[in-house]
Parts: structure tokens; sequence; C-alpha cells
């Protein structure tokens, strides 16, 4: 018979020195492995709780040795936010205890613990909601930056010499223009000398 490499488990001890846990197989036959490490991605240290299931990669020299890849999304331990643009970070035990969130839907970079939260990277550096799409350039503020108003749906410059215009009027684009999508440029006509191949 063969023997599965790949097992899902239940942690069943913990050594935090290590780095390292045991795991039971409660489906086969509910005995306790050695204590294998948990996979590290880029150094990051989170060990999982006793009792969490997790991926166990045993090696083919034998089933006394493997590495525990980590916790898996499933009906019991589901994503605290979840998204196509999205990118979450737990650090706490519970979900929503302590984390880092980017979402695109709103472009802001969230951070929560304990104690407060959540707060967006522009919170803790004091920017306005609108400094999120103004780029200064001057010494000093206002002096020369390109800002997108997106109430208006338009692009601005300003630096000392031109004062503030948006990018319609460097465009020469009247009111009703700046609505129209561009005309698509035509395709190009075939040349008849030329042959596909």
């Amino acid at each position: 018979m063969t023997e599965r490499l790949i097992r899902i488990g239940k942690v069943s001890t913990v050594d935090y020195e290590t780095g390292m846990v045991s795991v039971t197989y409660p489906e086969m036959d509910a005995n306790t492995t050695n204590r294998f490490p948990v996979f590290s991605m880029s150094d990051e240290y989170k060990m999982p709780a006793v009792g969490q299931e997790v991926l166990v990669l045993h090696l083919p020299t034998g089933q006394a040795a493997g590495v525990v890849l980590g916790k898996m999304w499933n009906t019991a331990n589901r994503p605290r936010k979840a998204g196509e643009h999205v990118y979450s970070q737990e650090f706490g035990d519970e979900p929503d205890e302590a984390y880092m969130e980017y979402d695109a839907a709103d472009g802001d970079l969230k951070f929560k613990d304990k104690n407060t939260g959540p707060v967006t990277l522009a919170d803790l550096l004091g920017l306005a909601e609108t400094d999120k799409h103004r780029r200064e350039f001057g010494d000093e503020p206002g002096e020369a930056y390109i800002e997108y108003r997106p109430e208006e749906g338009r692009m601005y410059f300003k630096d000392k010499r031109a004062g503030l215009v948006s990018l319609s009027m460097i465009l020469g684009l009247s009111p009703e223009d700046e609505l129209k999508d561009p005309e698509p440029a035509p395709d190009p006509v075939p040349d008849p000398g030329q042959t596909g191949g």
C-alpha cells in the first residue's frame, strides 16, 4: 500500500522555542507524530494552535519525518476578509484581533490591534482624504503638485509659473468633450503586397 506523503492532521503539541509541532491524524490511527518543523515563509513566525488543522508533508524517507506546511482555509478556518484584490495578514490568535490589510477597492492600508483600530496609513500620517490623490513637489505645501479630484474626475497640475491647470485645459477639451471617450484609432489597412504566413 502506498504511504500518503501529504496529509491533513490536527496539532497535538506545540514547541514554541524550536518552532516545531506534533500532529495527530484522527481519521487514521489517532497516533501522534514526532515533532515536525513548521514551514517558515520569509522567516515569519506564527505557530498554529493545538487543535488547529494543518497540512503536513511527510518525507519519502519515512513517515517519521515531515514538515508542517501550515493552516489552510476551510469551513472551520475562514478568512476574516476575502476578495479578489484583498491582502490580509492576521497577527492575533482570533480573527479580527490584530491584522494588517490592503483592499484595492478603497486603496487604504489598514492596521488593527486590541487597543487601536482599524486605522489607515493615511490616518497615522495625518493625511486628509484628498491627500491620497495628491503628490507635492515644491518646498512649501501647495507650491507645485499633481492632484486628482475624484468628485470632478479631473487631473490638475500646478507650479509657480503656470498656476493651476487641469489636464482638460492642457488638451483643449470643452466640458462636453471631457465626457466623451476618445475615438478609437482606425484599424490599419493591410498592404495587398504582403501575405500572411
